[in-house]
């Protein structure tokens, strides 16, 4: 017994040998991992720009008789060059206009002297370039007698030059009235005495209010340039400097608190008049609107157009997602070239690339930014090529670990050799584009043997005696 069982032994021990012989021997192995999909971030914001702010100056320079005097001639050329420390910063008018008419024309209020940092902007009047301005332009020929309404000339020059452009609404406006003299309409005489009139200033005052708020104005002052003390004889009753110190408290301006807007003309120091404008008034950020969105710079074919995910980022850093729609929504409009993205506040900022459309309250605006995710295409593959012609009947095929057998239903047959074919196949939607060609021994693929991205495929087979 022992004996028989020994020989068994033997001769099963013998079998296995010649069994894993025959399945090890010339066998070859060929396994890849089909590409992964890849998954793409691309995230931009919204700009914005600095535009110069618009700056409306009106001069209204003494022209009356006292101005004749050798005091005030031998300052008239300083105060002219005030008008180059103007900022270069600011989309600029300045109109210099008279404190007394010098005609009786009625078309005079219109065209005195004016220069503009932008002259195409208000063709047709009577444009000068700041070489022009020397005190033969700047003052006037005397005129007027003893009357001075300054505050009523300052306020009728700017409402008449508002619809030929020259006065802009929102726009920062600034008077600056330039005396050796005072307003005599806010004063009135009682027993021979010259003496103030509050109410009669009230009403002035008031009025430049309702201008500037009909204007809209960004800013609005009066900035004057008189006698603070007793020089030259000139007159020091102060309402002009009064109007300059009560307008700069009304708007709560804060940047001349010791001067509030008031200059000395005593003082000869006249560098410094447009210092606080300089200083006060800054460029406008003006924030962009959009339309189109650049979400990456692929191709079309690099993409899966199905599955884009547009998250909007607002200034706080809180995020919304924004559905595809029509209505408030976006629309994936493929590849553009020199596509304008933004329409406020103007069109323009051309962008190249894969492109989509926001549409209503999914727009962009500045300081707002996007995040798009998109991944590349889902690809199918129903190819599977071998270096050397198999032996059918010793191939093994397996795609994530479950074995397919040779099936034209779900599993794979033997098609033969190609020089050259695209193992990519049109599949569940999905192209076959850009092909992917192959040379070798080729089995298809068929059904659940369809492999796609991420999937592991090992092949065992024997080659061809």
């Amino acid at each position: 017994m022992m004996k028989q069982f020994i020989l068994t032994l033997l001769a099963l021990t013998m079998l296995i040998s010649c069994g894993e012989e025959v399945l090890t021997q010339n066998t070859l192995s060929t396994s890849f991992k089909a590409t992964d999909l890849e998954a793409f971030e691309y995230t931009t914001c919204a700009a914005s720009r600095f535009t110069k702010p618009p700056v409306d100056i009106l001069f209204v320079v003494d022209n009356s008789g006292s101005t004749l005097q050798s005091s005030f001639q031998q300052i008239k050329s300083q105060i002219a060059s005030t008008v180059s420390t103007i900022s270069n910063e600011f989309d600029y008018h300045v109109y210099i206009a008279p404190l007394n008419s010098t005609t009786t024309s009625s078309s005079e209020i219109n065209n005195y002297p004016l220069l503009a940092s932008d002259p195409s902007s208000v063709s047709g009047l009577n444009l000068v370039n700041i070489d022009q301005i020397s005190a033969s332009t700047f003052f006037s020929q005397a005129s007027g007698g003893s009357q001075e309404t300054g505050f009523s000339r300052a306020y009728n020059v700017i409402n008449a030059n508002r619809n030929n452009g020259i006065f802009r609404s929102n726009a920062n406006t600034i008077v600056v009235m330039i005396s050796n003299g005072d307003d005599t309409e806010a004063v009135t005489n009682i027993g021979g005495n010259k003496v103030f009139d509050q109410n009669k200033f009230n009403q002035l005052k008031q009025n430049f209010i309702n201008l500037s708020n009909s204007m809209s104005t960004d800013s609005f002052r009066f900035i004057s340039l008189v006698p603070h003390s007793n020089c030259n004889g000139w007159s020091t009753l102060g309402n002009y400097r009064r109007m300059s110190q009560e307008l700069y408290d009304h708007y709560s301006q804060s940047d001349d608190p010791s001067m509030k807007n008031s200059r000395d003309l005593c003082s000869g120091n006249y560098a410094s008049l447009f210092s606080v404008v300089n200083n006060s008034i800054r460029a406008n950020l003006v924030g962009h609107s959009y339309n189109y969105w650049k979400i990456s710079n692929a191709s079309e074919a690099d993409i899966q157009d199905d599955d884009i995910t547009v998250i909007k980022i607002d200034s706080n850093g809180n995020e919304s997602n924004i559905s595809p729609g029509t209505v408030n929504g976006f629309e994936y409009i493929g590849h553009r070239t020199n596509q304008n993205t933004r329409y406020a506040p103007d069109v323009g900022e051309p962008a190249t690339g894969l492109m989509i459309k926001l549409n209503g309250n999914a727009r962009l605006d500045y300081p707002e930014c996007i995040r798009a995710k998109t991944r590349t295409p889902t690809e199918f593959y129903g190819y599977i090529p071998l270096p050397r012609e198999p032996d059918l009947a010793t191939i093994s095929v397996s795609i994530n670990g479950t074995k397919y057998d040779q099936s034209s239903t779900n599993g794979w047959t033997y098609v033969g050799w190609s020089p050259s074919r695209n193992i990519k196949i049109s599949h569940q939607g999905a192209s076959d584009q850009p092909p992917v060609y192959k040379s070798g021994y080729f089995l298809e693929l068929h059904g659940n043997a369809i492999f796609t991205n991420g999937d592991s495929i090992k092949i065992y087979y024997k080659p061809k005696i």
